[in-house]
């Protein structure tokens, strides 16, 4: 890999709200919503309720208090429902703290007015490959690797023999592993009963991605956008992402890419119709919005993120604390977003792994 493969991307992103696009964060944006709607926030915000800190506050809780119930019961709520799966009562109110705008009474303040440029929030500028898309980072890390073994998922593991078996019946020894499957799954393939049943308290969404191909180029109302976030109900997916507007390399001249995103239970997203009820769900709720026209659609395809969201739940830090104590003692490290079952980005994954890796062997 080399630096010139790659291109820094300022983010705008926007939240699809009372039939409006608003800058995201809406958090510190509120200027930009309609003038009774913004009135109807700014007096939810000054009468919110006092933010306590009980240990049982939940992040339903977290939001209300933080931002008034106008707006989150606007957006805050239902697009975190929506994107997550679940009802936000039974998150703690330590939810993705890191990547939900928090309520600084400043930048919430001087974004209520109108006209105003607001704080961008988090990932406000990132990188990207040129061309190929994000595969080009995966491509760019398996360079260089003399021993590398795929398509073999891991069936069972034996803690106390340190072997595991794959489902193609190759069987493994370990001095120690290195673990970014999803902490659950790692959970219930090993012969630790302890471990099985610590699984069943951890839980997570998962996400349908349908990923469009168009002829021609986007609405103009989604210039320089990058994605949209869409609380509405009404609406199956919870967020809208342009990949030839990150980067044109993604897709051929002449044509366009887009992403919509559906926010399901596990259990949901094996029992759901893809070809015959979703999917042509997805595309005539673009086409009523007027954001697609079905006669340019090239090609759709569809991927199941089984493991999207992992929910932190009121007892999720006990649960992975003890897990990942009883997985150590086996020479067991789990690494990354869903190996360490939390909410992180990319490059706070290939760093846990960099900082596990070196603490366990040695290396400097």
């Amino acid at each position: 890999m080399d630096d010139k493969d790659w291109f820094q991307v300022g983010r705008r992103s926007c939240c699809f709200v009372d039939g409006k696009l608003v800058s995201a964060p809406i958090q510190y944006n509120l200027g930009e919503l309609p003038p009774a709607v913004l009135a109807k926030c700014i007096q939810s915000y000054n009468n919110r309720p006092a933010n306590g800190q009980s240990a049982s506050a939940s992040f339903r809780d977290y939001i209300i208090n933080g931002f008034g119930e106008t707006l989150a019961d606007l957006f805050l709520i239902p697009q975190n429902e929506k994107t997550m799966a679940i009802s936000l009562d039974q998150l703690s109110d330590r939810a993705v703290r890191r990547f939900f705008p928090a309520p600084d009474e400043t930048l919430v303040r001087a974004g209520m007015q109108p006209g105003r440029n607001a704080a961008l929030g988090y990932n406000a500028n990132f990188w990207y490959p040129r061309t190929g898309g994000i595969g080009h980072l995966v491509e760019g890390l398996r360079n260089g690797i003399t021993s590398c073994v795929v398509s073999q998922d891991v069936a069972g593991v034996d803690l106390a023999a340190r072997t595991l078996v794959t489902t193609t019946g190759d069987t493994y020894r370990w001095s120690a592993i290195f673990s970014s499957m999803p902490l659950k799954t790692l959970c219930r393939i090993t012969n630790d009963a302890d471990l099985k049943k610590a699984a069943e308290a951890l839980s997570h969404s998962s996400t349908i991605s349908f990923n469009i191909g168009l002829r021609g180029a986007l609405r103009p109302e989604f210039r320089n956008l990058h994605w949209i976030y869409i609380p509405d109900r009404d609406i199956p997916f919870y967020r809208i992402g342009f990949y030839s507007h990150i980067s044109r390399g993604t897709c051929a001249p002449g044509f366009s890419a887009l992403y919509a995103e559906v926010g399901v239970s596990p259990d949901e997203a094996d029992r759901v119709d893809l070809v015959s009820q979703l999917q042509p769900k997805i595309l005539d709720c673009l086409e009523r919005l007027g954001w697609i026209s079905p006669s340019d659609v090239v090609c759709v395809v569809t991927h199941i993120i089984r493991c999207a969201y992992v929910h932190h739940t009121h007892s999720r830090d006990s649960v992975v604390s003890s897990v990942l104590e009883r997985l150590h003692r086996s020479h067991v490290y789990p690494i990354g977003r869903y190996g360490l079952w939390d909410y992180t980005s990319m490059e706070d994954s290939m760093e846990s792994a960099r900082a596990t890796v070196l603490e366990v062997v040695g290396c400097n």
